[in-house]
């Protein structure tokens, strides 16, 4: 993480500094929390990887450890610092949150700093795997390229009823990091964005729905090189299809059921891009569960369609070897791109232990079309896009 220069973490740092020399009565206000998980993969398939995980036992991918401070500095004002370290290569360790709490009346809070972008039902604790019942979220409704943080300023405020509990919540922010797409790393900026959620609560019943929108750009030099050149020489339509900035749009709806005895959870969402490389997606997963204490059992389904714009026809083909190198060139862009489209089945079992220790055990089957990639990484050509996945994860809060 690269932005403790911008200005709103200077405010926070200067408050985290003023914790670290407060008084000993001060002191009694400053809380540690902390959570951790230590998820072992395996993959029944020798000819591919799903997210980092093949056919060897792996503790690398998925196991973390968080560490939380929250001081209070006075009866409306607040500072929370996370710090998460992780042991897989997708993510880099560091802080994760750091923002300044405003709570001026018991209905409104304003937040600023560094904070989780909300763009699902789960991420605020997607990294806190004891807090909801799987090993892990299926990557068809999770996907890994959605950053995780913003930096901006949030406000929520709830409206407490006698027959239901409603929060709205809006934030405006930027974002500025690297991001792995499409299997490639590169520098990401997003300005401009903003989102609104809203959550009701009416008995048993928890629906949540989520508008998110951005600018985004991604540094690609060499397909931005090759977007000048097609434009230079008259191809505008095909240059202007290898965008490296736009528009990013997500929309979001869940429906969650629960009571003492079992559990239906449902989500289903929207990724919109303009950008060449992030794919339309639809995804969704409906979940429902059994529980008889201290055991949980679970079965899942998930499924995910990704499409990509379709490229360009303004190049002529047939004229000159010249021209036809350039639309091989141009439609090879295309034709590399991953099509991540795929379902999974899970079954699993959750015991908890104890109350602030649980141990989940999961198989995910997994499948695609044997044209796309499903999320698997391969070489071998005769791999049939299915595989399954195993999952023993321990999770614990302190």
């Amino acid at each position: 993480m690269t932005f403790f220069p911008k200005p709103i973490f200077a405010i926070c740092l200067l408050l985290g500094s003023y914790t670290c020399f407060a008084s000993a009565q001060a002191e009694d206000n400053l809380q540690f929390s902390g959570f951790a998980r230590v998820v072992m993969g395996y993959l029944d398939d020798s000819n591919a990887e799903y997210l980092g995980y093949d056919n060897s036992i792996s503790l690398e991918q998925e196991t973390l450890i968080g560490l939380q401070a929250d001081y209070q500095l006075s009866d409306s004002f607040s500072i929370t610092g996370q710090l998460i370290g992780h042991s897989g290569e997708q993510r880099d360790s560091g802080i994760e949150w750091l923002y300044l709490t405003y709570t001026p009346t018991n209905s409104l809070r304003l937040k600023l700093g560094r904070q989780r972008t909300p763009f699902l039902n789960y991420s605020d604790v997607i990294d806190v795997g004891y807090s909801y019942p799987w090993a892990t979220l299926p990557q068809q409704t999770y996907p890994r390229h959605f950053f995780s943080t913003f930096d901006g300023l949030t406000a929520s405020y709830e409206i407490p009823n006698k027959l239901f509990v409603l929060n709205i919540e809006g934030y405006w922010g930027y974002f500025e990091d690297k991001v792995v797409v499409a299997e490639r790393e590169m520098n990401a900026n997003t300005t401009a964005f903003h989102g609104v959620i809203s959550n009701i609560i009416y008995k048993n019943w928890t629906l949540r729905a989520s508008y998110h929108q951005g600018n985004t750009s991604v540094e690609l030099d060499e397909l931005t090189q090759f977007s000048d050149l097609l434009n230079q020489i008259g191809f505008r339509e095909s240059a202007e299809s290898l965008a490296t900035q736009g528009l990013t749009e997500v929309v979001q709806l869940s429906v969650n059921y629960e009571n003492l005895d079992y559990f239906v959870r449902a989500e289903v969402n929207r990724i919109q891009a303009d950008i060449v490389f992030v794919p339309n997606t639809d995804g969704y997963f409906i979940s429902t569960g059994y529980n008889f204490h201290p055991f949980t059992s679970y079965i899942s389904y998930a499924k995910n369609t990704t499409e990509y714009d379709q490229p360009a026809n303004d190049i002529p083909v047939g004229l000159s070897p010249q021209l036809d190198g350039l639309a091989f060139s141009y439609l090879d862009i295309f034709n590399q791109l991953p099509i991540d489209s795929s379902e999974a089945f899970t079954i699993g079992t959750r015991w908890d232990i104890q109350p602030s220790l649980a141990l989940k055990a999961e198989a995910n089957l997994i499948k695609g079309s044997s044209t796309d990639t499903a999320f698997f990484a391969f070489n071998n050509p005769d791999f049939d896009r299915e595989a399954v996945l195993y999952l023993l994860a321990l999770e614990w809060v302190f």
